[in-house]
């Protein structure tokens, strides 16, 4: 089975901020392939369905960025899921609105829901899936500017990547990561 996980901060009051993609992304995934998140397990709300003839479990942890890490090992060690079948889905403020990256491993990036995943996992050996929220050049504290909800214009936007992120899932997915970098990891490309 792979594993799926959005990160974002529950609570409607986040629904639409910048730090919220990788909710936005798994919502639409669930939605393309009728998979229904509901069930709370491990910190967390989830789904399990198919995408294509793969068996996945698509997950939201609830207990805010910061904490993610324990939901997605509570969840793996439960579900006795390889690293290699995890991919993360979240926001990155290095990246410019609409840009897309796949990583097999790496660094947090100053991602704090990815440094409490590594944290708990002792491993950065997993895929990451990151969209860029970056419209200004944020200097300091950016706390306030990731939990800022999208302007007008930038959730157009923002929604039309959702559809390029949820592709590069199938891709993930159903031929591997080296298939979904080949697509989307692509200099200076943005979409929406």
């Amino acid at each position: 089975m792979k594993l799926i996980v959005g990160l974002g901060n529950p609570g409607r009051l986040y629904r639409y901020t910048r730090h919220n993609v990788g909710f936005l992304a798994i919502e639409g995934i669930a939605k393309d392939h009728r998979i229904k998140v509901r069930t709370k397990r491990y910190g967390a709300v989830l789904g399990t369905g198919k995408i294509g003839q793969e068996p996945v479990m698509l997950l939201m942890p609830v207990t805010y960025m910061n904490l993610s890490g324990k939901a997605v090992k509570d969840a793996i060690d439960a579900e006795g899921i390889d690293l290699k079948d995890l991919l993360v889905i979240c926001d990155d403020i290095n990246l410019r609105l609409g840009s897309i990256r796949m990583r097999t491993r790496g660094s947090a990036g100053g991602h704090r829901g990815l440094v409490s995943i590594i944290e708990e996992l002792g491993s950065d050996g997993f895929a990451r899936l990151r969209a860029g929220i970056a419209t200004d050049v944020v200097k300091g504290d950016i706390t306030q500017y990731v939990l800022s909800p999208f302007r007008k214009k930038e959730l157009k936007k923002i929604k039309e990547v959702t559809v390029h992120l949820k592709d590069a899932v199938s891709l993930w997915v159903k031929g591997g990561a080296d298939v979904a970098m080949g697509k989307y990891n692509v200099r200076n490309r943005t979409y929406g």
